[in-house]
Order: structure tokens, then sequence, then C-alpha cells
């Protein structure tokens, strides 16, 4: 059996999050000068992309590497929601309405609507924000440690062999970026 080289995930995960960015703003910002639109641009972004994935598993599986898990459960990187919240509004001054019970009673009506209202609307943020953000680092583990740990799988067999490495390659590359060429252009039809 071939000896394996180990790569660190938490490597491979921080490139993702630095190239990634990196390479949108600088496509946008080359477009700018162009007057490209959303749809050429995404088209180059996920171009250059797709030839960057080609080359790491290219060169991942010819070198015999294999994705070492060193970042762990993902979900132990999110703080727990807090079971009870609080707020302070010693401060906050609310303006005279009337006197008498009509005003005190109208104040408290329009507070509860107030409060009700602002908790129903910070409740569908923090949710969409949370749910955003868990989504996101799903994506984001099962692309690193589930898809690159499947391709990783054949470095055995393609170490050292240049056309194995190769194929597989192109294979994988094609079935994983597919897809986003497929939203691609199903926005566009859609959006034309």
């Amino acid at each position: 059996m071939k000896h394996l080289n180990l790569i660190s995930s938490r490597t491979v995960f921080i490139a993702t999050i630095v190239i990634i960015p990196t390479l949108l703003l600088i496509v946008y910002l080359a477009g700018l000068e162009s007057h490209r639109s959303l749809y050429q641009n995404s088209l180059i972004t996920t171009t250059i992309l797709a030839i960057v994935f080609f080359l790491f598993i290219s060169i991942g599986l010819f070198k015999g590497w294999k994705l070492k898990d060193t970042i762990g459960n993902f979900r132990n990187y999110f703080p727990k929601a807090p079971s009870k919240i609080s707020a302070d509004v010693s401060g906050v001054e609310m303006p005279e309405i009337g006197e008498g019970i009509e005003g005190c009673l109208l104040s408290l009506i329009i507070w509860l609507l107030i409060a009700l209202f602002g908790s129903i609307i910070l409740w569908l943020f923090g949710a969409f924000f949370w749910g955003t953000i868990l989504v996101l680092a799903a994506l984001l583990y099962w692309i690193i440690f589930r898809a690159l740990r499947l391709i990783f799988r054949n470095s055995a067999k393609c170490k050292g062999d240049f056309t194995k490495s190769i194929g597989i390659s192109l294979l994988y590359t094609c079935l994983y970026i597919s897809w986003i060429y497929a939203i691609i252009f199903i926005g566009h039809y859609y959006s034309s």
C-alpha cells in the first residue's frame, strides 16, 4: 500500500474561506470597468472556481493526499441559544399620551403592541440569520469533509498516476460544479 500524505481540514477550510470571497470581489471589481452583468460575473466566478477545484484535486490525487479531520463537529462552534432574554429599558422614556386612566390604558396598549411587533421582528430576523449561518456552515462542512474525503479515497490508486488523477478529477469537478451552473442558467432563464 502506498503511503498517503495527510492534509489538515482546517487548512483547507481557511483557504476556502479566504479564496472564495477574494475571487468574488476580484471578479466583481474587474466587471465594474467593463459593465458585466451579474449573470456574466457568476459564470466567470464559477468557471474560475471549477478550474481551481480541478487543479486542487488533481494535485491532491497525484500526490496521494488524504484529508484529516482537524475541525471536529461544526455545531460545537456555535453558541448555545440563551434560555432567558432580558432587556434593561430603564432609560427609555415614553411620550405622554394623556391623563387619567384613559391615558394609562392607551399607553399600556401601545406599549404591548410595540413590544409584540418588536419581538416578532427580532425573532424572525434571528431565525433567518442563524438559519442562514447554519445552512452555509453545513454546506461548507459537506463540501470540505464529505466531498473531498470521498474524492481523496481514490488517492491510493491515483498516487503517481497522472492519467487516473486527471480522469477522476474531471469526473468529480463536473459532478460538483454542474449543479452551480444549472442554478445560474435557470436563474438567468427565468429572469429574462
